[in-house]
């Protein structure tokens, strides 16, 4: 009964000491395995980063190439956010010339559900035009701020990710009345759109 009783103790330790291994193993496996992991999400990070950081470079010489082609005071994107749930509209990208207040000052965190109309016409239409503020933009609140900015020509168009969903809105404005023009207008439709074709596939979301 000794000898058994030995034997059993022995035995029992062994096997205790196998799975006080067999644990330390898989927590150092474990470690390493969320080391990796930490490295790998800082790693997808610092790449995100730097492509954003490359996106606003261009996606600013681009708004900077519109203005001047134009001949416009400002060029800005309307962004809903946050990514995942849109509730707002702000303003983040935008060019001006000098002395041209900034719409990023004036749109900010204003929430779609108070200015539902703009903000449905900006999801669903591909392109909009308004030479007059008062009598074409329905949402009062959109009205109000269009005119504190000195807004008289707008014209706005739709940003699509890859998947077709309304990431944002391009626009550009004059802050004093110029002439409306068949050709002109066509000139400026057809500049945005292919500006937007760049655009709308690296405009990094507002979080």
């Amino acid at each position: 009964m000794e000898h058994i009783a030995v034997i059993l103790t022995s035995l029992f330790a062994a096997v205790s000491t196998l799975i006080a291994a067999w644990f330390a193993y898989n927590k150092n496996n474990h470690e390493k395995r969320m080391d990796l992991k930490i490295e790998q999400v800082r790693q997808e990070s610092k790449d995100k980063t730097a492509a954003n950081s490359r996106n606003i470079a261009i996606i600013y010489g681009d708004l900077w190439q519109l203005l001047t082609k134009l001949g416009a005071e400002r060029c800005y994107i309307i962004q809903p956010h946050p990514e995942n749930k849109y509730l707002f509209l702000s303003v983040f990208l935008e060019v001006c010339k000098k002395g041209v207040s900034m719409m990023s000052e004036i749109i900010k965190d204003i929430p779609m559900s108070e200015v539902a109309v703009f903000s449905k016409e900006l999801a669903t239409v591909d392109y909009l035009y308004f030479d007059n503020v008062d009598s074409q933009i329905c949402d009062l609140r959109i009205k109000s701020l269009m005119k504190i900015a000195g807004s008289t020509n707008i014209a706005i168009k739709q940003l699509l990710n890859i998947q077709k969903e309304w990431t944002g809105s391009l626009v550009v404005e004059n802050t004093w009345n110029k002439p409306k023009d068949d050709k002109t207008q066509e000139i400026m439709k057809e500049t945005m759109r292919s500006v937007a074709q760049t655009i709308q596939f690296i405009l990094p979301p507002i979080k």
